[in-house]
């Protein structure tokens, strides 16, 4: 059955979608309201939904009572930390994941990509919490699960509950510093390749390491990425590296980088450097955006709404033009920045003159469609989405 979305606001002009199986069918101006299914946009602005392609469900914060932080001083003792902080969560993780995961839902995200931790004395106990997620919230939400050894890769003793997290639902190999944590940099990303190779999945690699360590990593994984056949199924999240040296001093890594077709993804840090967006243009490389920390033993901040990272990204590259405030959207979405015939219908409907006013007011998501089924309205998600 057909279904309209009537009086919605593209290129400045109202204008009526018609919904069919999922995918738009039809955009017109002048559509006669035959359909049973009718929603009334009342001219609010259409707007794709948005791809969070860094985050952790499993380890935030929100839906438990305040827990006090500690400064970063050492990424070790972080770790430590975060793993004690976590074992007094009065949420399971089950309830956690699923917590984040309407959240997010709730501010228009339909895609995310999620790093799970598993180490031998959690085991899968995580990634089960997810991948069950994920049957739950198919039709609504696409997400894709990153394996993560959170305490190291080698350092953690990692690899064999690494496999079985690849075996039973991960869809790609995680890591972290191979080099300033694990201090075996060859050794531990060559054990990710590795993983990636015997169960033919991508890798995401988290990368904190500054300057020329970083740098070095990043070459290291772009070899590996041509060795092993993996162009276009690696990513570097985070890439600090990217924003401490030169354009000519990375002009070698970014060549790597764009002839491996390896993503660089980033949440948009205030407090530390990240990888310069317009280098990342000039030298025509894949960059994303993600959330990360989301009220977690990390940082008490964020809300799990990607818009606000786009309008953060653009705010802090000092992006005003029109032409660059529509470019800051395409970094939190895959989809068309307008409806296409033949295109899954998810998309947002808010109150905004147009894409540049959104990025810059970050409005409320007054409608949430996924695969042409409104799940979520002001706001809240909708009972029958639950």
């Amino acid at each position: 059955m057909e279904k309209l979305i009537k009086n919605v606001t593209l290129n400045g002009e109202r204008s009526d979608i018609v919904i069919e199986d999922g995918k738009i069918k039809e955009v017109t101006t002048d559509k006669v309201d035959s359909s049973s299914d009718v929603y009334d946009a009342k001219g609010l602005l259409y707007l794709p939904t948005l791809n969070d392609m860094h985050c952790h469900l499993d380890k935030h914060l929100v839906g438990e009572k305040w827990r006090s932080l500690q400064p970063f001083i050492t990424l070790p003792g972080q770790l430590t930390f975060e793993k004690s902080l976590l074992e007094t969560m009065e949420n399971s993780v089950q309830k956690r994941v699923k917590i984040m995961a309407e959240l997010m839902l709730q501010h228009g995200t339909t895609k995310i990509r999620t790093h799970v931790d598993v180490d031998p004395g959690l085991g899968l106990k995580h990634l089960e919490a997810v991948t069950l997620l994920r049957e739950e919230m198919r039709g609504k939400m696409e997400i894709e699960i990153v394996a993560f050894p959170q305490q190291g890769l080698l350092l953690s003793d990692s690899v064999a509950v690494m496999k079985e997290a690849l075996r039973n639902g991960a869809d790609l190999v995680g890591g972290v510093d191979p080099g300033g944590l694990e201090k075996r940099l060859d050794s531990s990303l060559e054990a990710m390749f590795d993983l990636g190779a015997a169960f033919d999945k991508g890798i995401d690699l988290h990368l904190h390491d500054p300057g020329h360590l970083g740098k070095y990593t990043i070459d290291r994984v772009a070899d590996l990425t041509e060795q092993t056949g993996k162009q276009g199924k690696v990513a570097v999240s985070h890439a600090y590296c990217l924003g401490m040296l030169s354009d000519d001093e990375l002009e070698d890594t970014y060549q790597a980088l764009r002839e491996n077709d390896i993503s660089i993804i980033s949440s948009v840090p205030i407090d530390r450097p990240m990888p310069r967006l317009q280098s990342m243009i000039n030298n025509e490389l894949s960059f994303l955006v993600g959330t990360d920390n989301i009220q977690d033993a990390w940082s008490p901040y964020g809300d799990g709404d990607l818009l606000r990272r786009g309008s953060r990204l653009a705010e802090k590259n000092g992006w005003v033009t029109d032409e660059q405030l529509i470019a800051a959207y395409s970094y939190i979405t895959s989809r068309s920045l307008e409806p296409v015939i033949g295109e899954k219908a998810d998309f947002v409907l808010v109150d905004a003159q147009n894409i540049q006013q959104a990025m810059a007011i970050v409005p409320r998501r007054e409608a949430v469609f996924a695969g042409g089924n409104l799940i979520a309205e002001k706001g809240e998600l909708l009972d029958n989405c639950r």
